[in-house]
């Protein structure tokens, strides 16, 4: 990705966003198109993806839906199809579907326990492995959504504190392993957020750190690492927390 600041710094830039529908990934969605960027945006819901592309389309970006299951590998490779024939390239990919899992381990069943890794790790993966031949082209970049939970354990969310630790190993090592092909892997760890993030101005906006995180502010950290302006940064753990982190015990 070149190097321009400003508010259209994703100008001529194609971004695939996953779990679009609502909160952080809506955010983030609204957040590119707002910088430039067509986005394509993928969930399992049609109905909120096409009010998400109209919302995109009112702040002045163009916006593409997919109604897409992530932990099908069908699924996400015909996502990325659309991508790239509707825009004729891709620059970045924005994994942030997810599930959340609240249970005692003890109570936790298998098939939960497969749900919550399928959407928050396998998911990244089937990502990234169908828009590689892509991004190496694009030299892009690769957003992952993780979570404080990536970072600090916590009761009763064992399943998503797995997967999102998991998320960050992959992110890392992905950062090494695609630097030779110029391509930036970097990761966002968003505190406790209201995922209504419904203040459609507020990209970048200020909120008194006691208060819950908009998920406009997450979608903040994340249009930087996209921009122009994290040209140079890879393998980043970006918190974004806003000071809850500090009620999580390690």
């Amino acid at each position: 990705m070149s190097s321009s600041a400003g508010e259209k710094a994703l100008a001529g830039k194609t971004v695939i966003v996953t779990g679009a529908g609502r909160g952080i990934g809506r955010a983030i969605a609204l957040a590119a198109a707002r910088a430039g960027a067509a986005v394509v945006l993928a969930a399992r819901t049609e109905e909120q993806l096409a009010e998400v592309a109209r919302e995109a389309v009112s702040v002045g970006g163009t916006a593409f839906v997919v109604a897409a299951d992530v932990r099908r590998r069908a699924d996400v490779e015909r996502l990325v199809e659309r991508a790239v024939a509707e825009t004729g390239r891709l620059d970045a990919v924005v994994s942030n579907a997810g599930v959340f899992v609240w249970k005692a381990f003890d109570a936790l069943s298998e098939e939960e326990w497969d749900k919550v890794l399928e959407t928050n790790l396998k998911a990244t993966y089937l990502l990234v492995k169908a828009a590689l031949p892509e991004l190496k082209k694009s030299r892009g970049r690769i957003l992952t959504v993780s979570s404080v939970h990536g970072t600090a354990g916590d009761a009763n969310v064992v399943a998503h504190c797995a997967a999102k630790f998991g998320l960050i190993g992959l992110t890392k090592a992905l950062a090494l392993e695609l630097r030779p092909h110029g391509i930036s892997v970097n990761a966002v760890c968003p505190g406790s957020t209201d995922n209504r993030g419904r203040n459609l101005e507020g990209v970048p906006h200020v909120r008194p750190l006691e208060e819950k995180l908009d998920a406009f502010d997450v979608a903040a950290a994340a249009l930087f690492l996209l921009s122009p302006a994290a040209e140079t940064v890879t393998g980043a753990v970006l918190d974004v927390w806003g000071g809850t982190r500090l009620e999580v015990k390690a």
